[in-house]
């Protein structure tokens, strides 16, 4: 693939306080789920009306926000262990083959040798590569290719998602890491925020590199050894 632009990821900052936000609309949004169950088992005869689906669909974005807020949140707060990288990737892959197969797409791991043990906070990493993961997905269609890989060096590890989809624009690369700046319909427009904030919490940086209708691959170079200081957050 051809790779004519990069973005560097740089530290953002908060203009609001994420938590709070999160938490005032989670408080009414339990009431507003509640009073839509109830609804249903009082009129079954609403799940045949379109505006019945339609608020169902709304509310359920509105929990993925309160979701993908938290996460936002939380995701500088880390928990230092000794990872084993190879077993990670090959399970995450293992994980998205099935979905691969139904959409008819190529999903692949390449690791040239084995790599060395990671110091990380596990679950933030397979955070951060899942969204990678789902994002080349939405950005394929049938017969497109997915491939992830991993080298290293003496101090950095290197994992790659690459696809064949349909690329971002050079407009939306420049500000695909802001949080809620989204092309998807049913987006939140945190997932790659969240996984800069995982990156950069590590004291890694994350790449992308795109061209509309050829693909996008995005890199993320992590260091090998972290001072393990427990629920560090930044």
């Amino acid at each position: 693939m051809e790779q004519t632009s990069t973005y560097i990821s740089e530290p953002t900052s908060e203009l609001l306080n994420i938590a709070q936000i999160s938490h005032e609309i989670r408080n009414p949004l339990t009431l507003i789920n509640c009073t839509l169950q109830l609804l249903d088992y009082r009129y079954p005869q609403l799940k045949t009306d379109d505006l019945w689906k339609q608020l169902a669909e709304d509310v359920e974005y509105l929990k993925q926000l309160t979701l993908s807020l938290s996460d936002y949140n939380h995701c500088g707060k880390l928990s230092f262990a000794t990872v084993d990288l190879n077993n990670l990737l090959e399970t995450l892959i293992s994980n998205y083959l099935p979905l691969a197969l139904s959409q008819n797409k190529s999903l692949t791991l390449d690791i040239p040798q084995k790599l060395p043990a990671l110091v990380c906070d596990e679950i933030k990493i397979r955070q951060a590569l899942i969204n990678l993961i789902k994002n080349a997905f939405e950005a394929t269609s049938e017969k497109d290719s997915i491939e992830v890989t991993a080298h290293f060096n003496e101090k950095r590890i290197m994992i790659a998602v690459k696809d064949t989809g349909k690329g971002i624009s050079e407009d939306q690369r420049s500000k695909i890491f802001q949080p809620f700046v989204t092309e998807k319909e049913s987006g939140t427009g945190l997932g790659l925020s969240i996984t800069q904030k995982i990156v950069e919490a590590h004291k890694g940086s994350i790449r992308v590199y795109s061209r509309e209708y050829i693909g996008t691959k995005f890199i993320l170079s992590l260091p090998i050894f972290q001072k393990q200081t427990q629920d560090r957050k930044i």
